[in-house]
């Protein structure tokens, strides 16, 4: 098994994590991590949900990650697996928290 990040700005709207959490459970992922903040200050109705998920077949992953992308409430989505994403993350908390 191998694990995988995928990030979501979804807007916030009644039910969107509860159904995007379904998607998951539907298709048998194990959740290891899930994260959901604010994206932007300035845009209060935008959340971005960062998942780490653990994927046994990557064909079957890259079909779940075009569902979550045809939600209605969900304007982006992308796989980070291989991004520097945890030195981009910690250097906007630092900027939050100074």
């Amino acid at each position: 098994m191998t694990k995988r990040v995928v990030t979501a700005l979804v807007q916030n709207q009644n039910g969107i994590f509860t159904r995007l959490m379904g998607m998951f459970h539907k298709h048998q992922y194990r959740i290891e991590s899930l994260a959901v903040a604010v994206a932007y200050p300035e845009l209060k109705d935008v959340s971005k949900m960062s998942v780490i998920l653990e994927v046994e077949d990557d064909h079957k992953f890259l079909q779940l990650v075009k569902q979550v992308n045809k939600q209605v409430d969900v304007l982006f989505v992308t796989e980070v697996t291989d991004e520097l994403f945890i030195e981009r993350e910690l250097a906007l908390m630092k900027k939050f928290l100074v």
